[in-house]
Formats: structure tokens, sequence, C-alpha cells
């Protein structure tokens, strides 16, 4: 159960930003906070903000910190996750810096690491497990400080173990030590999805043909959300790229070829529609998902790791959560994760231009509500709560949004931008009309554009 998550000189966030999921002394409901021994925490935070403004960044971060704590990197590797505020030459030459603190089996940890492209700056951990504060270790480059406990006396062995590139705490996870090894385990389950399908959707077909009872959860969530799907079936199997030359582009797989990158996975993918009719079968009612709305897909691709994170207990962080759904979906899923119904303490994070769901009324808290706004002359970015601002519990932080009185809202600077003179010829037309775009019945259209004929296109 996260507590909170520190970054600064990341990307847009010059300064230190921060995602507090401890409630605030609110009059608001408390079905939206979960709770761990002395611990509270909310479930699920909601990133509100215009285009480029960061929210995606923000939710990578937690990306990030999660890898840094579970994976060395191989020697002498640059650290391929530093990404510093490129809009001031200090910045830029300065480390990132992440912190975040989290309850594991009641047991606070609190971890934090700077670092830039080449090493580890600082590192520390710290854990609480009788309610004391109490060191872990700490690292400043290459010196690595630990206790005299048995514990200590363990990391100390493995202290030359660690590289500049690696942090201390991912090694030692390596190594079985139990502190760390925990902490790796609580960071495990952190799963961000960030828009990418093809390899979600195959671990989740892979989890359902393993799992009978999360399969269960998955047909039963897309009949939940109205879908009418009533049978969801796959299969991912490794090819060899030589087996595909009819599915693949020659020009691809030759790259492929030069590059030693020679197995794909072949996913296939089906469902079957909850259509009553006797004159229909179960094969007639099963279309390959190819066929399916944009708005289907997005929906598998969001609930597997749902399910996944509501068994486990984990922490989701979903970009462009409502992507293709609608916003009465989207309430749902949030409410999955309220206490009531969320007995492991999972949590969720989600960024949205959707502003019906900056409901404070029904669905959320305000201090669930985050804001993410940028400077439009230094392009710096800023993160606040919906709480930190004046506005009352009666008051419809929606209205207040969408008159920009909580920033967070593009200025559109239009005068003289449609002033076109003439239009363009029509040799010069650079994208094709609507009839250039009809299928030739081999799963490409006129024009050049290749369409997803079948699973193996749409999984590439």
């Amino acid at each position: 159960m996260i507590l909170d998550f520190t970054v600064e000189n990341y990307g847009p966030f010059k300064d230190e930003v921060v995602l507090d999921f401890r409630p605030s002394k609110l009059s608001d409901p408390e079905d939206n906070i979960l709770r761990s021994g002395s611990h509270e925490s909310l479930d699920s935070i909601v990133v509100f903000g215009p285009n480029a403004s960061g929210k995606s960044r923000l939710l990578h971060a937690v990306g990030v910190m999660s890898n840094l704590m579970r994976f060395p990197l191989p020697a002498n590797m640059p650290i391929p996750f530093y990404d510093p505020f490129r809009l001031d030459p200090r910045s830029r030459r300065s480390p990132t810096r992440m912190r975040v603190r989290f309850v594991e089996d009641r047991i606070l940890y609190d971890y934090s690491v700077s670092y830039n492209s080449d090493r580890i700056v600082s590192e520390e951990l710290y854990h609480s497990p009788n309610g004391t504060r109490s060191k872990v270790f700490t690292r400043s480059a290459d010196s690595i400080s630990v206790t005299s406990t048995p514990s200590g006396k363990k990391l100390s062995r493995i202290k030359g173990q660690a590289g500049r590139n690696s942090t201390f705490v991912s090694v030692a996870a390596q190594f079985n030590h139990e502190v760390c090894l925990k902490v790796n385990e609580a960071m495990s389950r952190v799963i961000l999805l960030t828009g990418e399908m093809g390899g979600v959707i195959n671990s989740t077909i892979m989890r359902m043909n393993s799992d009978a009872e999360f399969k269960s959860k998955l047909v039963e969530a897309m009949n939940v959300a109205d879908f009418s799907i009533s049978g969801i079936d796959g299969s991912v199997r490794e090819r060899h790229v030589a087996d595909m030359r009819n599915i693949i582009p020659e020009q691809i797989i030759g790259l492929m070829m030069a590059t030693s990158s020679t197995r794909i996975n072949e996913m296939t993918l089906s469902m079957t529609h909850d259509v009553v009719s006797s004159g229909l079968s179960d094969a007639d009612r099963t279309f390959p998902y190819i066929m399916e709305s944009n708005g289907t897909i997005r929906m598998l691709y969001i609930m597997g790791p749902v399910i996944e994170t509501l068994r486990t207990g984990g922490f989701l962080a979903v970009d462009e959560f409502a992507s293709f759904l609608d916003d009465s979906i989207c309430r749902w899923i949030i409410g999955l994760f309220r206490s009531d119904k969320n007995p492991n303490g999972a949590q969720l994070l989600v960024n949205t231009h959707d502003q019906l769901l900056m409901d404070t009324d029904e669905l959320l808290r305000r201090d669930q509500v985050y804001l993410v706004s940028k400077d439009r002359s230094t392009q710096q970015s800023e993160v606040k709560a919906l709480s930190e601002f004046s506005i009352r519990k009666d008051c419809d932080p929606r209205r207040w949004f969408s008159l920009g009185k909580l920033g967070s809202r593009p200025t559109i600077l239009d005068e003289g931008w449609s002033d076109f003179e003439r239009p363009p010829s029509q040799k010069d037309r650079p994208y094709p009309a609507a009839e250039d775009g009809i299928d030739d019945g081999g799963g490409r259209v006129r024009g050049g554009l290749l369409q997803p004929h079948s699973a193996h296109d749409r999984s590439l």
C-alpha cells in the first residue's frame, strides 16, 4: 500500500512534486480509504490536466522507480531512465530524485534514490518493523553504510556486488536479503499501462488459460460493463519469424533476422457474443477480436491487470484511462477499489481528460483529484490536489475546472489561425480519400495502408 510518491527533476517536473495517497483531514466519505494497521491510504487518485502537461510522465515515473528498485543493470550500461528537466542548464546536469513510502505487512518502508545517466548518486532504505524508524542501508556514490545487526552484516558482505549504475536494493534482493527481498516483492506488484496493448493482452490470455477463476472474472467483467460477451478464448505461442512470411512484411523479417530477434509471439483471440437466437450456433456468435470495437479491446486490455491487482493487493497505473470507454464503465472500475470491495488493499492511479470523472459528490474525495498544469513561460509542470484549493464540499469542481479557476486548462490562442488562402489541388492531396481505403480482400487497402486483417497483425 503506497502512502506517497515524490519525484524531482524528471521530464517537465523540475521542482519536487508529490502524489500523496494519505487522506487529508476532510469531511469527505471514508469508504475510499484503505487501512493497514495504523496506516491509512487512499484507494485511488485520478489526475487531470491538459495535453503535454506531464500527466503521463507522472505515471511513468512510478514505473521507473519500480524498475530501478527491482532490476540491476548490466555493468557499464547507462541508466536509461535519466530524463531531467532540459530547459534549465542546472537541472540538465543535476540528478533525478525519487522517493516512495509504502506499507507491506503493516511495516512502513521508506526508500529514496537519486541518479543520473552514469550512476546512482545516492540511495537509502529505512523501515519500521516495531514502529521505530530503523536504517537498512544508506549510500553515497560508491560508499554504502549498513547497521551492525545480523541483517546489516549480510548486506556488508554483498556491498561490493552493486555496480555504480544499479540500485543496492535490487542487488541485495538477488542475494535474498530479507528486507530488500520484501521491498522487491512489493514493487513487483506495480503495473503500468501506457497504451501498448499487445504484450498486456498476451499476458491476459496466458493468465486466463492457466487460471479458470481469472478467466471467469474477466468474462463476468465484460458482461457487467454491458459488452454482451459470454466467452473469451485465445492462445499465445512462440514462432520463428521465417514461418510468418505471409503475415509480416519481408523488410521487417529481414531486419529481425539481422538483429537475431527471430522469435515472435503469435496471438489468437476470439470472443463469443451473448446473443439468444435459435438459428445461431456458438461458432456463429464467435468473432476474431479484430472485428471487435476499440472499446471492447480497451476494456479487455485494462480489466486483466485490474483483476490481477485486486487479487494481489497491488498498484495499477493507467495512462489515458478513459480512452474509448464510457464514463459509467470508468466509474465502475474506480469503484472496485473502494475498501468494501477491496479486501487486499489494491490501489489505482489514472490520468484522464474525462471531466465527468471529476465527481466529488459520489465517486471521489477532494484529495483524490489531482491537477497537473504547465507554466507556458518556463514549461515547468506542477501538481496539486483539489483539496489544496479553497473549494467547498458542496461545490462542483467540474464547473471550476471548465472555467479555468483550477488551472490545468489549455489556453487556445487561435487568432488568424484559420485564414487559409486556397484549397490544395487534388494531385497535391497528402491523405487518401475515403474510397481509397476500401479493403481489396487481401488485408490491404488502396493507398498502401496495411490493415490488421488477422490477430497476427493486430498483436504486432
